[in-house]
Parts: C-alpha cells; sequence; structure tokens
C-alpha cells in the first residue's frame, strides 16, 4: 500500500511523512529531493527566484529526457525496501500521481495549510489542482473511497483549542486546530484505515 502526501511547499509534506513513518514502522520515499541534489548549490549573493528558476529549467530538461523519471525512482525504491506500506512524499506532478496511484488500495493525502504566505509558482498550484481534480474524478465514479482521500485544513499561527471537524461527500475533509494536531490525528487515522485493508 502507498501512502501519497501532497501539498504545496511549506504545507508540512516531509514532516507529516516523516511522524507516519517513525510511528508506524513505514517505509519514506522521497520522490524529489534527489533531482535537486543533481544540480549545483545555490552561488553566494544569487537571488533565490534566479536560483529556483534555473533549478526548474534544468528539471524540465530531464523530465524532457526521461519522462518516467520519478516514477522509476519511486517505484525502484519500493522494490528495494521490501515494506508493506510506503509513505511518499514530494509528488508534484499530476502524470507521475496517475501512474502511481491503485485507486483500490491506496491512500492521498492533501495538507492545505491556509496561512502559507509562501510565493507559489504557477506549476506548484496547477499540479496540486489538477491531482485534486483528478482524485474528485475517480470519487465521483465511485473508484476512489471517500475515505482513502483525507484533506487536511489547517493554519499554523495562533494558539488554538483542540479542535477536529471531519466532513465531506466526496473525500474525507477535516479541519483541524492547532496545526500539531494534524500529526497526531493523521498517525491515528491512517494507521487505523491501513489495518483495515485485507492482507
Amino acid at each position: 500500500m502507498k501512502i501519497f502526501i501532497i501539498g504545496l511547499p511549506r504545507s508540512g509534506r516531509t514532516t507529516v511523512s516523516k511522524e507516519l513513518v517513525s510511528a508506524h514502522g513505514w517505509e519514506y520515499i522521497d520522490a524529489m529531493s534527489w533531482i535537486r541534489s543533481t544540480f549545483r548549490s545555490q552561488h553566494e549573493g544569487e537571488h533565490h527566484e534566479q536560483y529556483e528558476d534555473e533549478y526548474h529549467h534544468y528539471l524540465a530538461k530531464k523530465l524532457t529526457a526521461h519522462p518516467n523519471m520519478v516514477i522509476d525512482h519511486v517505484q525502484k525504491m519500493m522494490d528495494t525496501n521490501n515494506g508493506d506500506v510506503f509513505v511518499i512524499d514530494g509528488i508534484v506532478s499530476p502524470k507521475d500521481f496517475a501512474a502511481l496511484f491503485d485507486f483500490g488500495h491506496d491512500i492521498v493525502v492533501f495538507l492545505n495549510r491556509t496561512d502559507n504566505e509562501y510565493h507559489f509558482r504557477d506549476h506548484e498550484n496547477i499540479g496540486v489542482s489538477v491531482i485534486r481534480d483528478y482524485c474528485f474524478w475517480m470519487s465521483s465514479i465511485a473508484l476512489l473511497d471517500r475515505r482513502r482521500w483525507l484533506e487536511y485544513n489547517f493554519r499554523v499561527d495562533g494558539n488554538e483549542p483542540d479542535f477536529v471537524k471531519e466532513m465531506g461527500a466526496r473525500n474525507t475533509v477535516l479541519i483541524v486546530k492547532p496545526a500539531s494536531r494534524v500529526i497526531s490525528h493523521a498517525i491515528d487515522k491512517l494507521k487505523g484505515l491501513v489495518d483495515a485493508v485485507p492482507q
């Protein structure tokens, strides 16, 4: 089984992914950081936006040459690590998600940080939106069970009382306060979903 953690930059994807792995002994797969590690370091005094522009140009060239490189990487990591449950962090391409996601068994978790002020690039917003639309499509024709599509809505700022509200017709929408509650709730909720799947 695969659990996909989807979200925009600075939404807590890696933090949540690693906490799930730590809590349950599942296998962690970083889908994208290995590509950045093959790119150069940021030059001293280089503006961050310029560095990111050059990285994304580099990434586009690599994907043009090897369109399935992320899919192949994730598959190789699953083949190498003989786990039963894989937490996949960093899928940003709808193509990669569609190729890797098994709607009959896998789980997808969206992290929607409502106070995220990071300046997103168009492809980041569009990528998450298209993955969500694909999930809506699967759910609308009864391929994806709403219990295996979770959306956590939260904000990091503020000291808010403990609160979790669950709703959603096509998916499981969770409004969570405070942000730290997202991790504890996800740890319990996902363990229950994994245990409910026949082996």
